[in-house]
């Protein structure tokens, strides 16, 4: 007999594969957290003979309730290698929550709308290939009103591939101590300034250099006069061939250290200073100069090793007559972030352990004499030197 067409049509029907079941698959639960930012994506810059990448997370609340960081890894992306993990109290010495200040652990909480910066400075292990990009890996919990709920997040950024410009020495001979703290709150490396609608870090790889004596003084005398002090009118140096952006001489300086100190307007903290164009979006700033002492004006071609002007103590000068010294991306004293940079050659003597050391008018500890020739680096933190 003939199969009717009705039943050959619902014989077909039958043998179609079942429909997958949508409905029935569960969508991913979505858990919002923090926003995290990198401003400045890092440039390796050797220091001591090892490579060293210096940047910072920004890392923001959104949520209606506090949110506290437990563990952030930082990670070569190319080869899944873990450079770096903090937790605990290692984790909150190196942030720092914008606008109202914590303390210890409750650094790790990000209050509701607030933000923290977390600064990494992290060393490369010698002979590894430097990473052409990094990974991040944070771990927190978000503190509901109905309890703890723990999240993750992965952020990465490109490393850049560009090489620290090359410079001459800022000063003569020494022994000069090349003052700062990539760790330490509230110096240089975690100074940020909000203008022209961004923050940004203008000083993160600058330097004081502060001139000492083969003693370890660093003033013959009284250290409360200014003039006292064995840096005190020494030479500064052009560092490279260039053209000077910008030289203000306008600023009278006090005769003891009691007269340099209390509140200065924001336009005022950088003192008598010069900036030089070394090209390709690099500028080196040189601040606290001595009153009087500028010999360039805006617009001058410059040699690398011409003199440029004496070291003074004007503007906000705490660590008392020195060069403050860096590189910046743009040629403003605040609006611009600061870059790495390397010195062509200089001579190690020894270093302080810490910047406490040098207040506390410590001595310095001598290394080697063989150990300290240095060549295309940064010197490392508080480290005593001699350029050629």
């Amino acid at each position: 007999m003939k199969s009717s067409p009705l039943k050959a049509m619902l014989l077909l029907i039958a043998m179609l594969p079942a429909p997958l079941a949508i409905a029935d698959t569960p969508r991913p639960a979505l858990v919002q957290s923090i926003d995290v930012q990198i401003p400045l994506s890092p440039m390796p810059v050797t220091i001591a003979g090892q490579r060293h990448l210096g940047y910072e997370l920004h890392v923001t609340n959104f949520r209606p309730f506090d949110v506290e960081l437990l563990r952030v890894e930082a990670i070569d992306g190319g080869n899944g290698k873990r450079l770096a993990s903090f937790s605990g109290s290692q984790l909150a010495e190196q942030l720092s929550r914008v606008g109202a200040r914590a303390e210890g652990a409750e650094r790790q909480r990000i209050v509701a709308g607030g933000r923290t910066i977390l600064y990494l400075w992290l060393p490369l292990d010698s002979g590894a290939t430097t990473p052409t990009k990094l990974e991040h890996s944070i771990e927190l919990d978000l503190l509901r009103p109905s309890g703890r709920v723990r999240a993750g997040v992965n952020v990465s950024c490109i490393v850049r591939t560009e090489q620290p410009v090359v410079l001459g020495m800022p000063v003569r001979g020494g022994p000069w101590v090349a003052l700062y703290d990539p760790t330490m709150l509230g110096g240089h490396r975690t100074s940020i300034y909000t203008l022209d609608g961004r923050a940004r870090i203008p000083a993160r790889f600058a330097i004081d250099w502060v001139k000492l004596a083969d003693d370890a003084t660093r003033a013959a005398g009284d250290p409360a006069i200014v003039a006292n002090w064995h840096g005190y009118g020494s030479e500064v140096l052009a560092v490279a061939d260039g053209a000077i952006v910008d030289a203000v001489d306008d600023m009278q300086e006090g005769a003891t250290l009691s007269e340099a100190t209390g509140p200065l307007a924001l336009e005022n903290a950088s003192g008598n200073y010069v900036t030089l164009d070394l090209g390709n979006n690099r500028y080196a700033f040189y601040e606290h100069l001595k009153h009087g002492s500028i010999k360039v004006k805006r617009g001058d071609r410059v040699q690398r090793g011409d003199v440029i002007a004496s070291l003074g103590n004007s503007g906000s000068s705490s660590s008392g007559p020195h060069l403050h010294f860096h590189v910046a991306n743009a040629a403003s004293e605040l609006s611009a972030e600061g870059i790495p940079y390397v010195f062509r050659n200089f001579e190690v003597r020894g270093a302080y352990q810490n910047i406490d050391g040098f207040t506390t008018g410590e001595r310095w500890q001598p290394f080697p004499a063989a150990s300290g020739k240095r060549t295309l680096e940064l010197p490392a933190p508080n480290t005593v030197i001699v350029f050629p």
